[in-house]
């Protein structure tokens, strides 16, 4: 895999933005209805994520000889670049650019095929179809496609330093992290120019707030300094501070992150990252990463404890060598990635190098691991495992489980009785129920027989329709000790849950039906704990939101790299291998297999003054 797949997956829009006058040419009103109505609802579909390249191909398939063809090929080859099936995107464009008699389809697909050709990291071709390719584009989401295939393949080409206004101009456009990824590539096209272009680029650079003249700048920094040039480099690394804390980077400028010298010791100041990109879902777990990365690394406030390289783990290809990029550039520790196949991939190759990688896996028991590779998460199996313990401490020892029809509530309902029966209790009955339900009064209903906890193996928004059916069926959540006193209505129960995805909204749905719950969620942000208010006050002023699990791991992943990196890369795996170090998701500590072996932290739900619920750290 190349730089332009491994660097950016944007996510295709549906043509559907702001929109300007277009190339593309009316619909034709000859030929078969029927082929022009069911092209015009495919198109219609496909711009909600409704149709994709097959509905335009039937159209094509039964009827070749309609004036519609070109139009529905045309579509099927952007379905194709949606669907990141680029051979099929090629097949399907090529037939409009060879077939067409219309110049606007042609300069459509044109364009669209330069994009699949970049993707598929054929970057000479690229290069040629999009030349001049902007005046088909329509509307913003194809503009920053266009800008993305642009800048990737001409930074792959031979004059890469032309790409730097181009990811200037794409930067302002993506997610943070995409943006991540962005100075990343500038970082490395920059780091190999000699001093006298790179200070003609300082002074022409148009946009001087943009990730290439930050990494021109930094560039420079380290060149002064190592010819002896302090009074320059002071200069140019106080000019550069602006610049650095509006990319995320941290106020320190270290030779690794700008193409200094790398050895195989590995560079205390400098962590990778690998974090997914693609998909919704993978795009929000990444920027989920990044942020939590970008704190660490000193975004806004300049209190970083290294500066992070990020590349994209896509797939295991682009995994591997995303790390294989990371270890040439000295990195102390490789942070992620956070998808199965693509944690496993890394892995193999961070153990090769002997780089130690802390994943971001969200189940680690799947996961391979080794010498070097450590999985920082704890999974939802532990969060259910300590949650059991947790209700035995307590002196429950019998057992109702709520669980949804899905392998997440399979898997953690059988870890959660598997620890009861270890702790000599046991699970007195089992209800499931689809994955989705959304009423659950017929389900607790069927909660018979004598038990004093309830485990709900299901995410927070569940939860939050389930504890009011709870307690209505007469099962009132209550905190240990349970009240001496006789309950007016129904009687108490422990009620424990993982929680995933634990927000506020849980209290205004259920706050009073979750009274002394223990939830597991992995992090949840309780301002009043003295150990994570730091972190959660300078996340909130550096994003302007509270932050989540993923952040917090990251975050952790990060600071544990950097505060324990002083001995190298064999220091570094040989301190996680055997040392407890403190961490916002709790005291963090490895067991055998290199994943967490400590019990992470445990919440409950709270009245506190006025009758207002929390969710605090259970102590």
């Amino acid at each position: 895999m190349k730089h332009a797949l491994i660097a950016l997956l944007l996510v295709l829009g549906a043509c559907h933005g702001r929109t300007r006058k277009t190339l593309t040419p009316d619909v034709p009103t000859h030929g078969n209805a029927e082929a022009k109505s069911r092209f015009l609802d495919a198109r219609s579909r496909f711009g909600s994520d409704g149709a994709t390249t097959s509905d335009f191909k039937a159209i094509v398939e039964e009827f070749p000889n309609d004036p519609i063809v070109p139009w529905a090929e045309l579509y099927a080859g952007i379905a194709a670049i949606k669907a990141r099936d680029f051979a099929e995107a090629d097949k399907q464009l090529t037939k409009v650019i060879a077939d067409s008699p219309n110049p606007g389809l042609t300069a459509r697909a044109s364009m669209f095929l330069g994009i699949a050709k970049n993707y598929a990291g054929d970057y000479a071709a690229a290069r040629k179809y999009l030349a001049g390719a902007d005046r088909a584009i329509e509307n913003d989401d194809e503009r920053t496609e266009f800008l993305a295939a642009v800048a990737y393949s001409t930074a792959a080409g031979d004059s890469p330093l032309q790409s730097l206004g181009v990811f200037d101009e794409l930067y302002g456009r993506v997610t943070p992290a995409e943006r991540a990824v962005i100075v990343a590539r500038v970082q490395e096209i920059v780091s190999s120019t000699d001093r006298n272009t790179l200070e003609r680029l300082f002074d022409s650079l148009a946009n001087r707030r943009g990730p290439a003249i930050g990494a021109v700048g930094s560039r420079l920094v380290i060149i002064y300094e190592q010819s002896g040039d302090a009074a320059r480099a002071a200069q140019m690394r106080e000019n550069m501070v602006p610049v650095r804390a509006a990319l995320g980077l941290p106020r320190t400028i270290t030779e690794g992150e700008v193409g200094g010298a790398a050895t195989s010791a590995g560079d205390a100041s400098l962590v990778g990252a690998l974090v997914p990109l693609g998909s919704r879902d993978e795009n929000r777990l990444a920027e989920a990463a990044v942020a939590g990365l970008g704190l660490a690394a000193g975004a806004p406030d300049g209190k970083g404890v290294a500066a992070i390289e990020t590349r994209a783990a896509i797939d295991k290809p682009t995994s591997a060598e995303a790390v294989d990029v990371l270890a040439g550039k000295n990195v102390i520790a490789l942070v992620g990635p956070i998808k199965g196949s693509s944690v496993d991939a890394a892995a193999e190759r961070a153990e090769s190098l002997g780089v130690p990688l802390i994943s971001l896996a969200t189940n680690a028991e799947l996961r391979t691991s080794g010498r070097f590779v450590f999985h920082i998460r704890h999974s939802p199996d532990a969060r259910a495992r300590v949650l059991a313990q947790r209700a035995l401490a307590a002196g429950i020892k019998t057992f109702a489980v709520l669980a949804p029809e899905s392998d997440y509530g399979t898997g953690t309902s059988k870890a959660f009785a598997d620890e009861v029966a270890k702790g000599g209790g046991r699970i007195v009955t089992t209800v499931t129920y689809p994955a989705g339900t959304k009423s659950f009064a017929d389900k607790t209903s069927k909660l018979k027989g004598s038990f004093d906890g309830v485990f709900v193996a299901d995410d927070a928004r569940h939860l939050g329709l389930i504890a009011p059916s709870l307690a209505a069926a007469g099962l009132v959540p209550k905190a240990t000790p349970f009240p001496t006193k006789k309950l007016v209505q129904g009687r108490p129960i422990l009620l424990l849950s993982l929680a995933e995805g634990l927000d506020p909204d849980l209290l205004s749905d259920a706050g009073r039906h979750t009274t002394g719950a223990l939830l597991a969620p992995g992090f949840f942000p309780d301002n009043a704990d003295p150990t994570q208010k730091p972190f959660i006050d300078r996340f909130v002023a550096a994003y302007g939101r509270t932050p989540g699990a993923t952040e917090a791991y990251a975050y952790d992943a990060a600071q544990l790299a950097a505060a324990a990196g002083g001995g190298g890369r064999q220091g570094l795996a040989a301190t996680l291998a055997n040392g407890t170090l403190a961490g916002v998701t709790g005291a963090i500590k490895f067991d055998a297999n290199h994943r967490r072996a400590d019990p992470g932290v445990v919440y409950t739900v709270v009245e506190e003054t006025g009758g207002v619920f929390a969710i605090r750290t259970l102590k």
